[in-house]
């Protein structure tokens, strides 16, 4: 980490604890994951009482951005507002993503008893439904390699993009999977992927011919290498079944998207 990013937490710190609301304040984002440069912002997550944070809710005042705490250019803070009760709910069923947000976090300060067990807690891989995500991914994997040669049989160039772009999504996820890595959104995406220990040989290569030039070499070679790569969980439904339930019937339940999970 930089010395003007140090500067700046200290800066913040001394901002939010003397607030009687704020019950701590945890560093993340690309500053604690690690994947900072140095023109980073500073993420906070900023906890408070369930009484202000409804209150926050109820104004439309749940995110803190500002420059002024910031000591270089162009710096800034970019703060969320969380209730304590969001770590466990998060800890108990939360998405990937959202797990993400609490992986290497950091306690900047906090009155909150066990707190840092609370933040290791929202950061664990879920196991639980690890085999059914896999089989979920892999649907996707299938039908987005249907979308990828049919956008090239039809020159339809907006649906290769999607389709190039979900391949690369899904493909990813399983193998994320593989190595119980937590899938932290789209734009770390990639740098997560590359920190794996165990990936198809040559995937970021496939990856980059398949964005640059996409073809139905490429679309296969990529897809091949991944559908390879191990034994993934069987489709129950086959690879259309699931997609339909996953894609075009989720609105029903109200579901997440299986991109989002």
């Amino acid at each position: 980490m930089h010395q003007h990013h140090e500067e700046s937490i200290r800066r913040i710190v001394e901002y939010f604890e003397p607030q009687p609301d704020v019950l701590g304040l945890l560093l993340a984002g690309s500053l604690a994951h690690g994947f900072a440069g140095p023109d980073s912002d500073v993420d906070v997550l900023i906890l408070v009482t369930e009484e202000e944070h409804a209150r926050r809710v109820a104004t439309g005042q749940r995110t803190f951005v500002t420059a002024d705490l910031c000591t270089y250019p162009g710096g800034y803070v970019d703060g969320k507002y969380l209730r304590p009760g969001f770590l466990a709910e998060v800890a108990a069923r939360g998405s990937e993503p959202a797990r993400f947000a609490f992986a290497d976090a950091r306690v900047l300060f906090g009155r909150l008893d066990g707190l840092p067990e609370s933040v290791r807690a929202a950061a664990r891989y879920p196991e639980e439904g690890r085999i059914e995500r896999m089989r979920r991914f892999h649907a996707q994997l299938q039908a987005w390699h249907w979308y990828a040669n049919e956008a090239l049989r039809r020159n339809n160039r907006y649906l290769l993009g999607l389709a190039v772009s979900k391949l690369v999504l899904f493909g990813g996820r399983l193998i994320l999977a593989h190595n119980r890595a937590l899938y932290p959104y789209h734009k770390w995406f990639l740098e997560v992927l590359g920190r794996v220990e165990e990936r198809p040989p040559g995937l970021f290569d496939l990856i980059g011919r398949l964005h640059e030039e996409p073809s139905e070499k490429s679309v296969t070679e990529f897809y091949e290498a991944v559908r390879n790569f191990r034994d993934w969980p069987p489709l129950v439904a086959g690879w259309g079944g699931q997609f339909m339930i996953d894609s075009e019937l989720n609105w029903l339940t109200g579901a997440a998207p299986v991109d989002d999970l």
